[in-house]
């Protein structure tokens, strides 16, 4: 007698169901984690310029900036040097005095998963208190970071938000001129 070895349409539709729970629960997860990912690397890709652009400053002992700008509803951040040693102007930039060296680089990274913006409701990063809302980008009026030759830089931060309700803030000490990127996850903001 010949045995024929299977499984019944019982067990396969059983073995579905499990995977179909399986996915249903890990799918918002992955996809939360992907999303987290793209505005740590979009943050870190920043800092990284960052710091390139506070070395330039402090080894040639001419001012140096970080300027964003927005084309076509993205926004873009450049590195100008001081080209007459007053400072990096916009109008100097204008005028073609203070040039481009570095850039445009995207601040969101291209990624899909993020965008330049707040997120309604979320509340400040420390210390500050109360909601985030207004214009994501906050560096005064100029919308530049400026680097002394001393190591000094322009205090300020901007926001990146995920697709799915992931809130980074990337935040400048003037004093120190170090970055701080934080992450915010629905609960509290946590530096990373």
């Amino acid at each position: 007698m010949r045995r024929e070895s299977g499984y019944s349409l019982v067990e396969l539709v059983a073995v579905l169901g499990v995977i179909a729970a399986a996915l249903a629960v890990g799918l918002p997860r992955l996809r939360a984690h992907s999303e987290e990912s793209a505005l740590v690397a979009a943050a870190l890709s920043f800092q990284q310029r960052f710091r390139e652009a506070w070395t330039r400053a402090v080894n040639t002992g001419r001012q140096t900036a970080i300027r964003f700008e927005t084309s076509d509803g993205v926004t873009y951040y450049s590195v100008y040097d001081d080209g007459n040693h007053n400072g990096v102007l916009a109008a100097d930039i204008r005028r073609g005095v203070d040039t481009r060296i570095g850039g445009p680089w995207r601040l969101d990274s291209g990624s899909a998963f993020v965008s330049v913006a707040i997120r309604p409701g979320v509340p400040a990063p420390p210390p500050d208190r109360g909601r985030l809302s207004g214009e994501p980008i906050r560096f005064g009026t100029s919308r530049m970071i400026s680097f002394s030759p001393l190591g000094s830089a322009t205090p300020g931060t901007f926001y990146l938000a995920g697709s799915t309700g992931g809130q980074a803030a990337v935040r400048v000490n003037p004093n120190t001129a170090r970055v701080r990127v934080m992450l915010w996850s629905g609960r509290a903001w946590r530096q990373r």
